[in-house]
């Protein structure tokens, strides 16, 4: 009996057609464990499939060079320690949203969110969930890009979870232009189960320090010298004129809002945005 209502369950949530990360549901507590936001037409994504050159401009070697470069990415507990499940909605500017000083440390925000690295594939038929070992390399390959880029490891976390729920095998969605892996990158490497380590190492690189293709979190950090406008641009590839954070430009309006709330521990709990 037990094992038919936990299969029914599963049924019932694959059985979601969530189109938006906002949409109102009667399960929406596990509404956010499927990766439904879609990216913009001219996101990171910036609708181009053809190679920039500039070596280290792009890609590996990459990296924050403004007062958004973090400085502290050796230290896994550089915040609170207890991640609070809870959801507030955040709009308006970036003056609008959680100071950094409020964000939970790293290592809290990992432990609150391998529960969800270890079921959400299988939540949303993505395929086999990820194992242990294979949680523990994306925890090492967040922590290598983040002191070689400079990128706050929380955001690289905070991104890694709104793109794809931790899910190693996220479906790579293409809006015009290719958006695989974890980070859901530009044109960048997907999971290959044969070569884990690699394409773990290389998905985490590719959504922080850009592609050849487009760019990443370092680029986007320095061209906009902030985390949460940052944020807005890896999914919708500019920010309103009003300077709107919700505005999601045609991807996703609760973007923002969900990974300031992840990075103040949010895994979980009903969300709060209705955009």
């Amino acid at each position: 009996m037990l094992f038919s209502t936990i299969s029914l369950f599963h049924f019932l949530l694959s059985s979601l057609l969530l189109t938006s990360i906002c949409d109102a549901s009667p399960m929406h507590k596990l509404a956010h464990l499927r990766r439904r936001h879609s990216h913009g037409p001219r996101s990171i994504h910036n609708a181009t499939t053809e190679r920039r050159d500039g070596g280290a401009a792009y890609g590996e070697g990459a990296y924050v060079i403004n007062n958004m470069a973090y400085p502290n990415n050796a230290n896994i507990h550089d915040g609170p320690g207890v991640a609070v499940d809870s959801y507030t909605y955040y709009s308006g500017g970036p003056e609008s949203f959680p100071d950094m000083k409020r964000w939970i440390s790293f290592e809290a925000m990992f432990q609150a969110n391998i529960p969800l690295m270890k079921q959400s594939c299988g939540w949303n038929n993505w395929g086999p969930n990820n194992s242990d070992r294979q949680i523990t390399w994306i925890k090492r390959y967040i922590q290598q890009a983040a002191k070689a880029s400079n990128v706050d490891h929380r955001a690289i976390l905070a991104v890694i979870m709104q793109e794809s729920a931790g899910c190693l095998r996220c479906p790579t969605t293409n809006n015009g232009v290719r958006n695989p892996g974890i980070m859901q990158s530009h044109n960048g490497a997907e999971f290959n189960p044969a070569a884990p380590v690699t394409t773990i190492r290389q998905m985490v690189i590719d959504g922080t320090m850009g592609t050849a293709y487009g760019v990443g979190l370092v680029q986007l950090l320095n061209q906009y010298g902030n985390y949460y406008k940052a944020f807005r641009a890896y999914n919708s590839g500019s920010i309103a004129a009003s300077g709107d954070l919700s505005n999601g430009n045609g991807a996703t309006p609760c973007y923002v809002s969900d990974i300031a709330n992840r990075l103040l521990g949010w895994t979980l709990a009903p969300s709060a945005c209705r955009a």
